[in-house]
């Protein structure tokens, strides 16, 4: 099934729901990382939740970047999307594996219950918008409803989910919200319907896009509004690389430059993208001229 993100007016207007199927992209991160099952889990979790809210951005540049740092082995789990939506991401600890508890990985505990979600948005303005709340139980998706209650005051219902074995059989999400002018029975209505979004990754395993509308949200009069295809995609480039090595400063520039100079690291210096894992390699010669060419834009 290809990966897809679709839009849907809920009753009459009164609430939306965005639906992610992610399976292909959460693959691909898999593969990049050299993810565990666990850590495959955790990360196709936050690149679900990351690709629906970036789906909000109006402008190319924008962008969104949401963060766990939880008390668990997994460490950082982050992740970083924009309008397109194309999303990428990593873990801190990819290789860290649990065992399953009742059939089911357990992410909770990679992730860890005590911690914090961040969600910084780039919206082109002078300060991202930065919001932060404690985690509520490191399984993502109970994390992101906290944060859209508290920093979007948003009440929302948030099922997210990745079912893997040697590779993703299928990943995705729902985030279904009311509207400010949903009336009470509205509420209650899409309140009384939270149980059809559990086990969101079964019903990705077996149902089409346009079916799991049916199933999950027929009785709430749904209507497709857009349709999407999300994808995992890194923008790293060489100017990216030089600005990150500029961003280290000019004494540990100097510092790099006399150790290849003096051949006690080898000829040469790797960096590697977090997001791809794409190689850069930079000569005692090209740091020289990365520095020489900040200096010069001072």
């Amino acid at each position: 099934m290809k990966d897809e993100l679709l839009k849907i007016g809920l009753l009459d207007g009164q609430a939306r729901a965005t639906i992610a199927i992610t399976t292909n992209l959460t693959d691909e991160a898999r593969r990049i990382h050299s993810l565990s099952r666990v850590a495959t889990a955790a990360l196709g979790r936050m690149l679900t939740a990351t690709v629906i809210i970036s789906s909000d951005l109006k402008s190319d540049k924008d962008s969104v970047t949401c963060m766990i740092k939880g008390s668990g082995p997994l460490g950082t789990v982050l992740a970083v999307g924009d309008a397109k939506p194309s999303v990428k991401g990593y873990v801190g600890n990819p290789a860290v594996d649990l065992p399953r508890v009742n059939g089911k990985l357990p992410v909770g505990d990679a992730v860890g219950r005590d911690g914090t979600l961040t969600v910084i948005k780039d919206l082109g303005l002078k300060q991202p918008y930065s919001g932060r709340v404690n985690l509520v139980s490191g399984e993502i998706a109970e994390d992101f409803c906290q944060y859209f209650m508290v920093s979007e005051q948003t009440p929302s219902i948030v099922s997210l989910g990745v079912l893997t074995a040697d590779k993703v059989k299928s990943a995705g999400g729902i985030v279904v919200q009311a509207m400010p002018n949903a009336t009470d029975e509205a509420i209650r209505e899409l309140e009384l319907s939270s149980a059809l979004f559990a086990n969101i990754s079964s019903i990705i395993s077996e149902c089409s896009a346009d079916d799991m509308i049916r199933l999950m949200l027929g009785h709430l009069r749904p209507q497709t509004l857009e349709r999407r295809a999300p994808k995992y995609e890194c923008d790293c480039c060489v100017n990216r690389v030089q600005r990150a090595i500029i961003s280290l400063g000019e004494d540990e520039l100097l510092d790099m430059i006399s150790s290849l100079e003096s051949g006690e690291n080898g000829d040469s210096i790797e960096v590697n993208c977090q997001f791809c894992d794409k190689k850069y390699n930079f000569t005692a010669r090209d740091l020289q001229e990365i520095l020489h060419d900040a200096k010069q834009e001072r």
